[in-house]
Order: structure tokens, then C-alpha cells, then sequence
């Protein structure tokens, strides 16, 4: 399935006359670490493996989000662990990668033409962490695709979505960079839905990744209003955990809501703007304005005390 859905992106369009970007992949490193490694009493393994690969990408490999040592620790050999009934899926798509990257660049460049990439771009296996996204690596912004996700979640109805979605997201730093509060992870999150979803109209929330690791629309459209004030009462917060708490899922999740919520809060918001500013205009807007629109946005949607 893996290599089929990244032969179907690659003949949606033909490869652009303009050179491509280049990307570094240390896929192989894995792969190689991972079978060599085999023998190793686990606690040395896990050790040798973050002095190897923190050295490959400085700032990736080690504890972040709120990880600690232990808890880093066990998230790498749970990763080492699975890997060989992941194995052939993950060479697959690491293999079929550069294609995929520079067909889905030539579909994204049909609506921004102007988008060149602005940060580095690395392929790796993320641990089970993301299937791409940007990261401040030790100050340094950088593109991350995790080969290993994208592997184990995509197939033809979301790659083309999610090549569009990430690519934005290098796009729409250009104009807007992360203040670190929650109504900025909003906007962007929600922009890069919007964006995708403008950009491949016939996706559904499945294609939009709207449903992971559940269907959130279900859970979230009939208790809007209530999302919608409890956002507000967080809109300008710059706690970290409150940031993860609307786009992660595990023990960063708000319940009743369900994990990676602010995501689709975000899409809608953005649609709601989106009535009266087309995607060119909404990817340049400026911060100034995005945050009074942003609060129009959550009035329109629901009447809070």
C-alpha cells in the first residue's frame, strides 16, 4: 500500500522544469543502526543510540515536549523494539520520498508559485513522534519528516493533503513566525488545514488527517460553543502544556475533547475568516491583524460570557 500511494502522488503531476530542493535523509542510518545494534543489552543500546544519532541532527534526538531522560529513554527502544515489523513499509517509503517530495512541491507551487523553501528539510525515523512538521532544533528552524508515520498513518487519500499541509507551513512562516501563544498556534495549524483543504477539495477529514488518532469533527462540531469559550479563556496563554494540550494527544489531552482538537478549532476558525479573504491574502496576513480576526472568528461562532 505505502508504495503505491506514493506511485499515485507522483503521477498527479509531472516533475517541475525549476530545480528542486534538496533534503538530507538519515533513514539509512536507522535502518542500519537497528540491525547491527540487535544483540545490544537494552539500556546500552538506547545509550549508544542517542550519542550516534543527536550528533546526525543536534536538538532532535533527545528529550523535548516535557520528556525526561527515562521517559526519552524508553520512547527509543520502544522504537528499536518495533522496528522489524515496520521495516518494509519504512524502507518503502523512505526509498519512494525524494519523488513524492518533489511531485507535491510541483502541485503546491500550482497555488503559491512563488514558494521556495526557506529552512533545512530532513527525512528521518522520528521515533514515532510526527509524520512531518516544522521544529526549532537549539534555536535553528528546520523541516522534519518522519518516515517512520508516514509509513505506519498515510495512504492515497491523505499524502497529497499532507505534503500541501507541511509545505505551507514553510510558506506561511515566511509572513507569520510563532509568537508562542495559543491563538498563533491556532492560526497556523488552522491555516495549513484550510490550506490543504483549498488545495485538494476533494479531501474529506479523513485526507485532512482530521481524524487521528479518532474522528474529531464528531466530538467537537456539537459542542463548539463550549470549545470556543474555553479557548478563550487560554487564547493569549504561553504555557507550553496548555499549547500541547490542543495538538497533541496521550497524557497532553483534554478530556472530554478529543486529541489534536485544536487542529480542527483551528481549521474552522480559519474557514469562518476564509468567507471574506481568499488564501492568497490569509497566508500574508500579517499577526497584527490575524488576532482581532481570530477573536471576531470565536464571537461569530459562539456567544460567551
Amino acid at each position: 500500500m505505502i508504495r503505491e500511494l506514493f506511485a499515485a502522488l507522483t503521477l498527479v503531476v509531472a516533475a517541475p522544469a525549476v530545480a528542486q530542493p534538496s533534503f538530507r535523509s538519515f533513514t539509512d542510518e536507522f535502518d542500519r543502526f537497528a540491525r547491527e545494534t540487535a544483540a545490544l543489552p537494552g539500556a546500552e543500546r538506547v545509550k549508544l543510540f542517542r550519542a550516534r544519532f543527536n550528533a546526525l541532527l543536534p536538538g532532535f534526538y533527545e528529550p523535548r515536549n516535557g520528556l525526561d531522560d527515562a521517559r526519552y529513554d524508553a520512547r527509543v527502544a520502544k522504537a528499536l523494539n518495533e522496528y522489524p515489523a515496520l521495516r518494509d513499509k519504512y524502507l518503502v517509503a523512505a526509498a519512494a520520498f525524494g519523488r513524492a517530495y518533489v511531485a507535491g512541491t510541483a502541485h503546491f507551487r500550482d497555488t503559491f508559485p512563488d514558494f521556495r523553501p526557506s529552512v533545512p528539510i530532513y527525512l528521518v525515523h522520528s521515533l514515532g513522534e510526527m509524520d512531518g512538521g516544522g521544529r526549532t532544533l537549539r534555536g535553528k528552524e528546520v523541516m522534519v519528516f518522519g518516515a517512520d508515520v508516514i509509513a505506519r498513518i498515510h495512504d492515497e487519500k491523505t499524502i497529497g493533503p499532507f505534503f500541501d499541509h507541511e509545505l505551507f507551513h514553510i510558506y506561511h512562516g515566511q509572513y507569520f513566525p510563532d509568537c508562542g501563544e495559543l491563538w498563533c498556534s491556532l492560526w497556523i495549524e488552522g491555516l495549513a488545514v484550510h490550506a490543504a483543504a483549498q488545495m485538494n477539495p476533494s479531501a474529506d477529514d479523513a485526507g485532512l488527517l482530521l481524524n487521528q488518532p479518532r474522528p474529531i469533527r464528531p466530538e467537537i462540531e456539537p459542542k463548539l460553543a463550549e470549545v470556543v469559550c474555553f479557548t478563550r479563556g487560554k487564547f493569549a496563554s504561553k504555557d507550553e502544556t496548555d499549547i500541547r494540550a490542543f495538538f497533541t494527544g496521550g497524557a497532553s489531552a483534554i478530556a472530554p475533547y478529543p486529541p489534536r482538537f485544536g487542529y480542527y478549532l483551528g481549521y474552522r476558525l480559519v474557514a469562518t475568516i476564509g468567507t471574506k479573504h481568499n488564501l492568497a491574502a490569509l497566508a500574508k496576513m500579517p499577526p497584527a491583524k490575524v488576532r482581532p480576526l481570530l477573536q471576531e472568528a470565536m464571537a461569530e461562532l459562539a456567544a460567551c460570557s
